[in-house]
C-alpha cells in the first residue's frame, strides 16, 4: 500500500486542457443550437473536484427560474425576518437567499449536463487529509476557472453563439458558502 501523498496537480495544464474542452463545447452549442439565446456558460466543479461540467442555460429559462427562485427567496425572507427576533439575524437571512437573474445553479440550467471533463489527478489530491496546515485548495480551482473565463472570454469563443444581453460565465462551486459565482459578464447592454 503506498502512502505517499499525491502530488499537487498541474494546473497550467488542466487550464489549457479545460479551455480547449470549453471552445469546443461553445462551438458544438452554436452548432447543434443556434436559435437558443445563451444567458449562461458555467463550469460546474464536483464535489472532489476530480470533474468539471460546463453548462449551458437559455435566457428563456433562466429568468423563468429565477422568478421562481426570487419569490421563493421573498417568501423566506418574510417568515424568518418577521418572527420574533428576526431582525438580530437580517443580514444572515438577507445573504443566504440572493435574488439574481440568472437560475440559481448549473442543475436547474436548461443544458445542465453539455459536456464533462475529467482531471483523474484532483480527485486524489483533493481527497488527501494529510496536509497539515495547507488551506482550502478550492481557490486553487477558482483560479484556474477565472483563468479559463477569462480567456474564453479573451479569445472570442463567446461570438459564436446567440447572446443575450447581458450573458454570464461562471464556475460552480459544491460549497454553501460559494455555489453559483458570475466570473464575467459578456454582451452588455448598449
Amino acid at each position: 500500500m503506498d502512502l505517499a501523498i499525491p502530488p499537487e496537480p498541474d494546473w497550467s495544464a488542466a487550464s489549457a486542457r479545460l479551455l480547449v474542452a470549453c471552445e469546443a463545447a461553445v462551438d458544438r452549442f452554436a452548432k447543434e443550437h443556434p436559435a437558443e439565446c445563451c444567458s449562461f456558460l458555467a463550469f460546474a466543479v464536483g464535489e472532489c473536484f476530480g470533474e468539471v461540467v460546463l453548462a449551458f442555460d437559455t435566457l428563456a429559462n433562466g429568468m423563468a427560474r429565477a422568478r421562481r427562485h426570487e419569490a421563493m427567496a421573498v417568501r423566506t425572507r418574510t417568515r424568518t425576518l418577521s418572527a420574533e427576533y428576526g431582525w438580530r439575524n437580517a443580514g444572515f437571512h438577507l445573504n443566504r437567499t440572493p435574488i439574481a437573474a440568472h437560475a440559481p445553479s448549473t442543475s436547474e440550467f436548461a443544458f445542465a449536463d453539455f459536456a464533462r471533463v475529467h482531471f483523474p489527478d484532483w480527485e486524489p489530491y483533493f481527497l488527501e487529509h494529510r496536509r497539515p496546515g495547507e488551506p482550502d485548495p478550492t481557490g486553487k480551482v477558482a483560479m484556474l476557472l477565472q483563468g479559463v473565463a477569462n480567456s474564453v472570454v479573451q479569445r472570442g469563443r463567446l461570438s459564436r453563439l446567440n447572446l443575450a444581453s447581458p450573458c454570464y460565465v461562471g464556475g460552480e462551486f459544491a460549497r454553501d458558502d460559494l455555489g453559483l459565482v458570475v466570473l464575467r459578464a459578456v454582451n452588455w447592454p448598449a
